[in-house]
């Protein structure tokens, strides 16, 4: 309350800090007799209020402080960061709901003898394990390796690399051709799975659950093996690990972030992993699609479902792939971010990238794509242009949908 605290704010500070133990304050108090106080510290933001770094109070009490006395106050406990060009704030009160006070009045003067010292943890370091002894075998390995290659012959070196890439697909964003996938259970997720995807379109991946389209997209960045077929990149054929995959911007089954890190810290390490230089992030690009103001600078654990899912698909955008490939991107977003999420899918695909989405949004997939490949039971069922899938008689690509998914079901396939 008013009247009944001192506060002592430290300057800026000019990089992220990571507050981890307790830190410490001297202080001079004056007053009559014992006098008890209470420490706090509080996190603050620029153009904002102070928040509590940790929601606990140091108690501390002055013996004998008639003509002044110092005293060393070590602060609460705990692991904070505090964002750069944010202030740390010590408030030393007279009260605190936790403790009850003296009920006589008294008048105290606090002053800070030295600035806040605050605990930082060093580096671990380890040293160097010492090199295995099959380390030293490795090079003859590879010699008997390069001699087992050598005698295949040289028709079969020559068969690998014009398999691997198609020069006449390399405008081609995407082409799958046969894909099939069984898993060991026996389930057929996907089968004989075939479709083309040209630049500049917005993709529409739509079916019921168990249609095979969250498997499709994992095949497409390599995560998992098709028992058969091929997909093609720019006309490079799909592998773990290609380097085509640098061209897929991609976000599938929901995000996946470090709770503690900031928004802005999630998308400088995930960044950083590719290995790629930081000039081709276009970070400023993808913070202005996600539109998360100053929430980027706090810690994700604190944000809503909604933010989260933004913050994934601003990673997603990151170098602004030629590709960009989201499994239900609205989820979680309300009716006025889904409408910008809309604009920005059909802005991007404007500029001569291509989008996939997935989705059981049927309305919005009609407003936002341009084609659609509908899938029951891990089959095509139909696939083209959205308005040819939904017909000229102005029904809606729900009715459409249904019909393709009922036909389907008793065995009467429609193809469009």
């Amino acid at each position: 309350m008013p009247g009944q605290s001192a506060a002592f704010d430290t300057a800026p500070v000019d990089r992220a800090l990571r507050l981890t133990g307790a830190a410490t304050l001297k202080l001079k108090v004056t007053g009559k007799g014992d006098v008890p106080l209470f420490a706090k510290l509080y996190d603050v933001a620029p153009g904002s209020g102070a928040s509590p770094a940790r929601r606990i109070a140091a108690p501390f009490r002055v013996p004998d402080a008639d003509g002044g006395r110092e005293v060393t106050v070590t602060l609460p406990a705990m692991d904070h960061r505090f964002d750069r060009g944010h202030r740390l704030r010590v408030v030393v009160a007279t009260t605190d709901m936790g403790f009850a006070t003296p009920p006589r009045p008294a008048s105290y003067q606090v002053e800070a003898v030295s600035g806040l010292t605050v605990p930082t943890v060093p580096a671990l370091r380890a040293p160097a394990a010492p090199l295995p002894a099959w380390v030293w075998a490795l090079p003859l390995v590879a010699l008997a390796v390069a001699a087992g290659i050598a005698a295949t012959g040289r028709r079969g070196r020559r068969a690998g690399p014009a398999a691997a890439y198609d020069p006449d697909l390399r405008d081609v964003p995407l082409e799958i051709s046969g894909l099939t996938k069984a898993y060991r259970n026996g389930h057929l997720a996907v089968s004989d799975l075939s479709f083309r995807v040209e630049k500049g379109q917005v993709l529409g991946l739509l079916g019921p659950n168990g249609a095979g389209k969250t498997t499709t997209l994992r095949m497409l960045m390599g995560l998992i093996h098709p028992d058969s077929g091929e997909m093609r990149l720019f006309g490079h054929r799909v592998t773990p690990g290609a380097p085509v995959l640098s061209r897929l911007g991609s976000f599938v089954e929901g995000p996946g972030f470090l709770p503690h890190l900031s928004g802005r810290d999630n998308l400088d390490l995930y960044w950083r992993a590719t290995g790629r230089p930081a000039g081709e992030a276009r970070m400023a690009e993808a913070l202005e699609i996600a539109d998360l103001g100053t929430a980027l600078d706090r810690p994700v654990r604190t944000y809503s479902q909604g933010m989260r899912q933004r913050l994934a698909i601003a990673q997603a955008m990151l170098g602004l792939p030629d590709l960009l490939v989201l499994d239900e991107p609205t989820n979680g977003l309300d009716p006025p971010q889904i409408r910008e999420m809309r604009e920005v899918l059909v802005r991007y695909a404007a500029a001569g990238r291509t989008v996939i989405v997935s989705s059981h949004l049927l309305a919005e997939v009609e407003q936002t794509c341009t084609h659609a490949v509908v899938m029951s039971r891990g089959r095509r069922v139909a696939a083209g242009p959205v308005a040819e899938i939904v017909g000229t008689s102005g029904r809606r690509l729900e009715d459409a949908f249904l019909e393709i998914i009922g036909d389907h079901g008793g065995r009467r396939e429609r193809r469009a």
